[in-house]
């Protein structure tokens, strides 16, 4: 399957951004207008979510995916840019093909090294994570049909436009998204710590960038996934939490164009 993206900008760099769990490409659409005009910026939506639809698939078939997207555009090497859950993408694609990746940048990652909390165990809990989402996700897109709440998220998210958040509403209430996050969920538990041996290997400059409140994923996992990896440094958000992507997507793109000065 084809991945949907969207392919802006221009430069002698690509750069491409992986949104994280549950999403889509629209997401990240602050960041891509914040580094489009020095870098190709290609931003797909990922197996299992928005214009890609499908099926959601683990860390290494997103990797081909990704790596196939690449093909078809003809791109022989890139930036790889993944958020939260997205970072493991862009560690798999390096893996999977070193050759393709010139840098990464991690951003609120998930780590492979790092021990799941126990929201995530449940959520990847055959029997008890279906049911959770799937009332979960039902509650949130209703409560997202509603114009205030709408107005509220989008305000508390800067980098996400109205238009974005309805959307999002429209989906979670009438597509199976809460599917594709549970596909995720397994593959933190089944395919994730399986990256951990090759993080040595994985030499690109990498960037980790950790909001220091992010109560997602954890800053100090973020601290030793850097040291792990043999060109990784550390950029630390003071007050940020998670969704640094929409949050401080200023931030973020300067630590993406900052990879290119790292050969």
């Amino acid at each position: 399957m084809d991945l949907a993206a969207s392919d802006v900008g221009s430069g002698p760099r690509a750069v491409v951004l992986l949104h994280g769990q549950p999403g889509s490409g629209a997401d990240l659409g602050a960041l891509a207008d914040a580094l489009a005009p020095q870098m190709r910026v290609i931003v797909p939506d990922r197996p299992g979510y928005g214009r890609s639809g499908g099926q959601a698939v683990g860390f290494e078939e997103n990797a081909r995916r990704v790596v196939g997207l690449l093909d078809g555009l003809g791109v022989a090497g890139a930036t790889l840019a993944g958020h939260s859950w997205g970072a493991g993408v862009a560690l798999a694609a390096a893996r999977l093909a070193p050759e393709r990746v010139d840098a990464l940048a991690l951003i609120s990652p998930v780590t492979p090294g790092g021990r799941l909390g126990l929201v995530d165990r449940v959520l990847a809990n055959p029997l008890l994570g279906p049911p959770l989402l799937r009332a979960g996700f039902g509650l949130v897109g209703r409560s997202l049909s509603l114009r205030p709440v709408r107005r509220l998220a989008a305000a508390a998210l800067s980098g996400l436009r109205y238009e974005d958040v309805l959307a999002t509403a429209a989906q979670w209430r009438t597509a199976p998204v809460w599917r594709s996050f549970f596909t995720e969920q397994r593959a933190l538990v089944e395919e994730l710590p399986a990256l951990s041996p090759a993080l040595g290997s994985i030499d690109v400059p990498a960037t980790v960038v950790t909001g220091t409140r992010d109560r997602f994923a954890s800053p100090r996992n973020a601290a030793e996934l850097a040291d792990a990896l043999p060109r990784g440094t550390l950029v630390e958000v003071e007050g940020a939490g998670h969704l640094l992507p929409q949050q401080r997507p200023g931030i973020v793109a300067r630590a993406i164009l900052d990879l290119g000065t790292r050969r």
